[in-house]
């Protein structure tokens, strides 16, 4: 999508919905994963924040956070949900796919949730080496392509006109990636079964089976079918 197009989804008047969301923990498991996989004090960078609600989240518990956004709407809207929240986060206008201006080592962590799917493999790999020397850990989430419910909503989505977000080339691994880009120690599980069935039509028969395998305690996402990949290196060095 364009800056233009992306925008839409980093409108100010958003801010209010988000705030009341992070004040009552309503977030979405992504969120709640990386206040998981940080700890109060870490130096963390979200590369293409969007709304900025996770680093918003994340920032509210504590983690020193970074935000960076190529759309000015996405900066704007940061920086009012840290004024709601008493909290300062250093939000950068910059386009992750340049240099950036940090020093090596600057961050604990740094992650991407929901930007590395919109670009081809050679892509996703420049990004990765690009941003290496700036953070001991990488932490990233993406679509997962092994998720039935969101592969076939995403499908029918796509068939019907109605699919918002652009180019998006879901992956059932990034392992490879990550060790062409210089990490190590590469974990991988997904994560949001919950969550990916809001990409199916609300009457739909696969939409309803999964809703019965989590009724009965079925851990979908131990077996591969979250919404999101996870994928966690650590630098070499």
């Amino acid at each position: 999508l364009t800056k233009n197009e992306w925008a839409k989804h980093c409108q100010l008047n958003l801010a209010e919905k988000i705030c009341a969301n992070i004040s009552h923990n309503n977030v979405p498991c992504w969120s709640k994963e990386l206040l998981k996989l940080t700890s109060e004090g870490e130096k963390c960078c979200e590369m293409g924040c969007g709304t900025g609600q996770t680093s918003a989240y994340l920032a509210k518990h504590n983690r020193i956070m970074t935000s960076i956004d190529y759309s000015e709407d996405s900066i704007l809207l940061i920086n009012e949900l840290a004024k709601y929240f008493n909290k300062r986060i250093n939000t950068r206008l910059l386009d992750v796919t340049k240099e950036l201006p940090f020093y090596e080592n600057e961050f604990d962590t740094i992650f991407q949730c929901g930007l590395l799917e919109h670009f081809e493999k050679a892509e996703r790999i420049a990004l990765l080496k690009n941003w290496y020397r700036f953070s001991k850990r990488m932490i990233s989430m993406i679509p997962n392509a092994m998720s039935l419910p969101y592969m076939i909503g995403k499908k029918i989505m796509e068939d019907n006109g109605t699919w918002e977000y652009g180019l998006e080339l879901p992956q059932s691994s990034l392992r490879e990636e990550f060790l062409v880009a210089g990490y190590s120690n590469i974990q991988e599980y997904t994560i949001g079964t919950k969550h990916a069935l809001n990409f199916l039509p609300l009457h739909h028969h696969l939409r309803a089976t999964i809703e019965k395998l989590l009724l009965d305690n079925y851990d979908l996402d131990n077996i591969g079918q979250g919404y999101l990949l996870v994928t966690i290196g650590i630098r070499k060095d």
